[in-house]
């Protein structure tokens, strides 16, 4: 029985800063999520311990009322860091905890680090153009485009823009992003087809891969709508199993594989693709802090393939388990 601490912020933690809003800090975890992994972790026989943020993680070690392992849901807000700062102090604090360290996470949240790496890889991923804060754009670069902050998640401030409205339009929707992420902004050539996820756990090797796709309520695969954060809030699409073991989705298998390979110790996390109608598959996202929400992609990936809510907690804890402090270097 291991003593188990669990880091996360809920919704209060995030939107008591007076310059939180819904639409630019939406980071938190749902109660649903902590209190799932709370409960299966002790029905693995487990003590947890809900600890909450960093902030009341440092208040126990001065208070000498450390856990021996730590659960980490934290993400933290508003800092292109935020997503390692958690692993970053655990590691100081020598407590072991799931996921990846405070280089894969900063790596895979900085989406304008980690395009150039996974194209060194060889890994298709749309093509890009960086526009930093101020930078001016002269000429729109393709016909339809998606734009996002460079380093967030969850579709936050993802737009979808195209010829049709105007390089002036382009040009505002940038400098609105601008102004409310203080950040660089991708402009990603917009890939119209199929929307796949890939989840994984496992480091030296996979304990479990499988994918969904996400369609719409008729089942008909996206092609060219958008999920931006307003159309995940308010659902009307469905998620279906896909057998990545099919000719024209293994190279989707054999990517995330690699990834998970090449960032180890990862322990777990999901994978999002856009694939053309050449089968061409291109890498959309790396979600290192990927929602273990029962009702959420992960979970779902894992019940279509045979694992329960309960199996996919344990298997994570077990894959994180195996790896110590000093393999993270």
């Amino acid at each position: 029985m291991l003593k188990i601490g669990i880091l996360f912020e809920n919704q209060s933690d995030i939107m008591s800063n007076p310059s939180a809003r819904e639409e630019t800090h939406y980071h938190w975890r749902e109660n649903e999520e902590v209190e799932a992994v709370a409960t299966h972790l002790k029905a693995l026989g487990h003590d947890v311990d809900l600890i909450g943020t960093l902030d009341d993680l440092l208040e126990r070690w001065q208070n000498n009322q450390l856990p021996e392992f730590i659960w980490n849901l934290s993400v933290r807000t508003t800092s292109r860091n935020r997503t390692a700062l958690a692993p970053a102090i655990l590691e100081q604090l020598g407590i072991p905890y799931t996921g990846g360290d405070a280089t894969v996470k900063s790596l895979t949240l900085n989406k304008d680090f980690l395009k150039p790496v996974l194209l060194w890889r060889g890994i298709s991923t749309p093509p890009w153009f960086r526009y930093g804060v101020g930078e001016q754009i002269t000429q729109p670069p393709w016909e339809k485009c998606i734009l996002k902050p460079a380093c967030e998640g969850y579709s936050l401030g993802l737009q979808f823009w195209e010829a049709s409205t105007g390089l002036t339009e382009l040009q505002h929707k940038v400098q609105q992003l601008h102004q409310q992420f203080q950040a660089a902004v991708l402009c990603e050539q917009f890939i119209e087809g199929r929307e796949i996820t890939v989840g994984v756990v496992g480091n030296d090797k996979p304990v479990f891969i499988g994918a969904v796709e996400t369609v719409t309520k008729e089942g008909k695969s996206l092609e060219q709508q958008v999920l931006d954060l307003q159309a995940k809030r308010h659902g009307g699409f469905q998620k279906i199993n896909i057998d990545l073991y099919i000719p024209q989705l293994r190279k989707l298998r054999e990517i995330s594989l690699d990834l998970i390979e090449l960032l180890k110790p990862l322990d777990y996390a999901t994978f999002d693709f856009r694939v053309s109608a050449g089968n061409q598959a291109y890498l959309l996202d790396i979600n290192a802090d990927a929602t273990l929400h029962p009702q959420r992609s992960f979970a779902q990936i894992a019940r279509n393939n045979g694992l329960s809510y309960g199996q996919l907690i344990e298997v994570i804890l077990e894959t994180a388990r195996l790896k110590g402090i000093g393999d993270r270097a």
